[in-house]
C-alpha cells in the first residue's frame, strides 16, 4: 500500500511573493503529487476558492483539504467566523476543511478546556453545514493557539463523536509543542485521523520555533513516523508542510516527494526496522 501525497500551498508563498494558482497545481501534478490544498491565509487564497471547483477537471488532481481559522470565543456575529461557515456551506470541488482555533478570550490558554464550551458552540454551526453536503471538518492543532496539540483535537473528537469531525497529525506542530509520545498520541487519534502532514525539522537554539525544511533534512526521524503511522492503519492522505521555507519551490517538493517514497519503500521491505524501543 502506497499512500497518496498532497503538497500544501504554503510551499508557494514566500517573500517575493505568491506563485500563481495554475501553475501551483501543474508543479505539483508534475512532480507526481495526487491533490493539492489550499490555506485561506488571506485575501488572495479567499479569492482562489472558487477555483477549487476545476481542479479536478483543469488538472486531473485531488483537492487534500482547505485550511481555515476560527476564534473560538467568537460571538454569534463573529465576521470572520461566518466567513469559515460560508466556505463550508458553498465550497466546490472539495469536501475536507482543515480547522484551526485561536481565542479572542485572553482569561483562556492554550489547550485549556476551559474554552471548550465557547468552541462548540460554533463547531455545532459548521458541523451541521458540513452534514448536509457530506464534508468534513477535521481538527488542526497549531503551536501558540487554543487548539495546540493532538491531544486537544481527541479531546474535541470525543466529546462531539460526530462522523463529520476529525482530526489532523501535523507533524510540524507536534514536535514544536514538545515532540514527546509519538506513539501514544497517534494511538489516541487513531480513531478519528483524517489527514497528516509531515516536514523536515530541527530545533534551534537561537530561534522560538523549529524549522521547516524539505523531508530529507532535520532531525525528525520520519522513517519512525511512518512506522508509527503504518502501525495504527493509517491510510489517508499524507502532505508536506512548507510555511516560510523559501528557496526553489519545485525543488523542495521535489526532494520530499522522493525522500518520502524511499523512506515508504524501506518500509514496505522492512517494517520491523521501525520498531523503536
Amino acid at each position: 500500500m502506497s499512500w497518496r501525497l498532497f503538497a500544501m500551498d504554503t510551499h508557494f508563498k514566500h517573500s517575493l511573493g505568491t506563485y500563481e494558482f495554475d501553475a501551483r497545481c501543474e508543479m505539483v501534478k508534475e512532480l507526481g503529487y495526487d491533490a493539492t490544498y489550499l490555506s485561506l491565509l488571506n485575501e488572495p487564497a479567499w479569492n482562489d476558492l472558487p477555483r477549487l471547483a476545476s481542479v479536478k477537471t483543469k488538472h486531473d488532481l485531488d483537492v487534500a483539504g482547505v485550511w481555515l481559522l476560527l476564534d473560538g470565543a467568537g460571538d454569534d456575529n463573529h465576521a470572520g467566523n461566518l466567513r469559515v461557515l460560508r466556505a463550508i456551506e458553498t465550497t466546490e470541488g472539495c469536501d475536507h476543511f482543515e480547522l484551526s482555533i485561536r481565542t479572542s478570550d485572553t482569561t483562556i490558554t492554550r489547550s485549556d478546556a476551559a474554552g471548550d464550551a465557547a468552541a462548540t458552540r460554533w463547531l455545532e454551526r459548521l458541523l451541521t453545514a458540513a452534514d448536509k453536503r457530506g464534508a468534513t471538518i477535521s481538527l488542526y492543532p497549531h503551536i501558540n493557539f487554543w487548539l495546540e496539540r493532538i491531544e486537544d483535537a481527541v479531546r474535541l473528537c470525543r466529546q462531539f463523536n460526530h462522523p463529520r469531525l476529525r482530526a489532523v497529525f501535523c507533524g510540524f506542530h507536534w514536535y514544536a509543542v514538545d515532540g514527546k509520545n509519538l506513539g501514544a498520541r497517534l494511538a489516541e487519534a487513531q480513531p478519528f485521523l483524517r489527514s497528516v502532514n509531515l516536514c523536515g525539522t530541527r530545533k534551534l537554539p537561537e530561534a522560538k520555533l523549529p524549522t521547516i525544511e524539505p523531508l530529507d533534512s532535520g532531525e525528525l526521524d520520519h522513517f519512525a513516523v511512518l512506522g508509527r503511522l503504518r502501525e495504527i492503519g493509517y491510510a489517508g492522505m499524507i502532505g508536506f508542510q512548507g510555511y516560510g521555507m523559501g528557496g526553489d519551490v519545485y525543488t523542495n517538493l521535489q526532494r520530499s516527494i522522493r525522500a518520502f517514497r524511499d523512506l515508504e519503500g524501506r518500509l514496505q521491505r522492512h517494517p520491523n526496522w521501525a520498531k523503536l524501543q
